[in-house]
């Protein structure tokens, strides 16, 4: 029996067989109903346009395992397609949770397991089934199973191809099931899911909102008649659990209905495009996956792989693998995330991510500890800091440990936002990145949009978000300002720049109160008696208030 044949298992036969005998962290299954209905279905065509954090990738996987267990499939196949090759393990790595779940005697024998695939004995032990799982690239000619996930997000060039060459995959039998949340009114997931031309009659189409989960919803049932016929604000507020209700209160409506309630959204352009993005993203480029893998090739790591704390950096750094630091330090303490970022040029000038890390909530003095620990132990050539606000106490104490040289001030505004902006787009238009492969960063530097505010002064800026308000964005920005190219650093960049807005950026050893930079004497001195942390908790609640 092919893929294509029904095996045993009739849809409430696949529930049946997920409750009795899988488990996750040692518990029962407690799927949402939504998820419940998606495993029983049976057709050959289907599309789901679906809420961020609902559990996609999980019941995708459940679904591949439990058709891969039907003890009456033979030959069985499935491919997950996905973003990168982190979100591609991931699959594989839900699918072993749950065989390792169920009972021997209810499963089939296990032949081998890979972080990207498994595959088993079927019954009589002459074939078997498998579970593929790969990056954003075609897939390989076997029939079967194929599952698009977060097909909106794929590179823009790309997802027609691959979407076209999985479709002589099922043409002897197997499914395409598409998710994504949605990315804009444009790409092959929008065009299915909109039945663009009336192409895509046969997909059956799923639309599952926030309120389709628990975990966001505290009542699904009523939630699910009613919230449909009321506005945002109101069904949040009556349905909405406390996380749900944060997330809406920190981002902009349309953005929210967008990640959130499944809208398709015709923004305004964002100034750095996905395409420019992706050509500067090993896995992403053109030419990196454009072709199948051979069979039994397994998908190889490409990617830039980016230290996410302090100590990682430090255990990991290579000098000859990553080259001389540069960092970037976005300061933050309440509303968004503190972020350093750290950037390694190469020997041939091109910089790669090294390192993004993330501090959310923690007090400046945490702060300040990491970037000390990178200074002293890994010493990166040059640091760029924000010192607007409460990031200027933060400048004078850094600057005061390892020199002005050594550390830059940058007050966010017009004018150093617009210098970082089009400092990276160009970069990005040389390719002379190497950025990772993660689609929250890939996000924020896309979320970055080009406002006029007058004359010839635009304001470069983007909403803020769950995620924060692009401060990965500006501490790679930063970082990038701080990169020094052999004798002619960024600040070439920048002295160009500078000419042509006449006086808005320091002349070397002069001072100008117009000016982004500050890199000499500081606006808040230490007072006799009183401790750094003093000073930072009184700047801290002159904030709040």
């Amino acid at each position: 029996m092919g893929s294509g044949e029904r095996g045993l298992f009739t849809p409430e036969e696949r529930l049946n067989y997920a409750d009795a005998f899988i488990k996750v962290n040692q518990q029962p299954l407690d799927l949402d109903f939504w998820q419940q209905e998606f495993i029983r279905d049976t057709s050959k065509y289907a599309v789901l346009n679906k809420s961020r954090q609902t559990g996609y990738s999980f019941v995708v996987s459940l679904k591949g395992m439990i058709k891969a267990q039907d003890k009456s499939r033979f030959k069985y196949t499935r491919q997950f397609i996905s973003y990168n090759l982190d979100d591609a393990k991931e699959k594989i790595s839900y699918a072993k949770e749950f065989y390792h779940s169920i009972p021997k005697k209810h499963r089939k024998e296990l032949v081998s397991e890979t972080k990207t695939s498994m595959e088993f004995y079927d019954k009589g032990g002459k074939t078997t089934s498998r579970l593929l799982s790969i990056a954003c690239r075609q897939p390989r000619g076997k029939n079967g199973d194929l599952v698009f996930d977060e097909m909106a997000f794929y590179p823009f060039n790309q997802q027609r191809k691959i979407y076209t060459a999985g479709l002589p995959v099922i043409s002897r039998g197997g499914c395409i099931e598409a998710g994504s949340t949605p990315f804009g009114m444009m790409g092959q997931f929008y065009d299915i899911f909109s039945n663009a031309d009336g192409k895509y009659n046969r997909f059956r189409r799923f639309t599952i909102p926030w309120w389709f989960t628990k975990e966001f919803c505290n009542n699904v049932p009523e939630a699910v008649k009613l919230a449909p016929n009321m506005d945002t604000e109101d069904r949040i507020r009556l349905f909405g659990k406390e996380q749900i209700q944060t997330i809406f209160d920190s981002m902009f409506l349309e953005d929210f209905q967008q990640e959130y309630e499944c809208v398709f959204i015709d923004s305004a352009l964002s100034y750095i495009t996905l395409d420019l993005i992706h050509a500067n993203t090993p896995g992403m480029r053109e030419g990196d996956r454009d072709r199948a893998l051979e069979e039994g090739e397994e998908e190889k790591d490409i990617e830039v792989k980016v230290f996410k704390t302090a100590d990682d950096l430090l255990l990991g750094y290579e000098p000859d693998i990553h080259g001389r630091l540069f960092m970037g330090y976005d300061v933050a303490r309440f509303r968004d995330a503190a972020v350093i970022f750290v950037i390694g040029q190469l020997p041939n000038g091109i910089k790669r991510s090294v390192a993004e890390i993330e501090m959310v909530g923690q007090e400046y003095e945490y702060q300040l500890d990491q970037f000390r620990k990178i200074m002293k132990q890994v010493h990166p050539v040059r640091a760029c800091l924000d010192s607007t606000g409460i990031g200027d106490p933060l400048r004078e104490t850094l600057q005061k440990e390892f020199g002005s040289a050594m550390v830059e001030g940058v007050v966010f505004d017009n004018i150093s936002k617009e210098e970082m902006a089009i400092s990276v787009k160009t970069g990005l238009e040389k390719k002379q990145f190497l950025l990772q492969n993660d689609r929250k960063f890939h996000k924020q530097i896309h979320s970055i949009k080009r406002t006029a505010v007058s004359g010839r002064t635009f304001r470069y800026d983007s909403t803020r978000d769950e995620d924060g308000h692009a401060d990965s964005f500006w501490a790679w920005a930063l970082a990038d300002r701080a990169v020094i190219k052999g004798g002619e650093d960024t600040g070439n960049f920048y002295s160009k720049y500078a000419s042509k807005k006449k006086g808005n950026v320091v002349q070397s050893g002069k001072e100008n109160k117009e000016s982004s930079v500050i890199s000499t004497a500081p606006t808040l001195t230490r007072r006799r008696g009183k401790s750094v942390g003093t000073l930072l908790r009184g700047v801290e609640r002159a904030n709040r208030r």
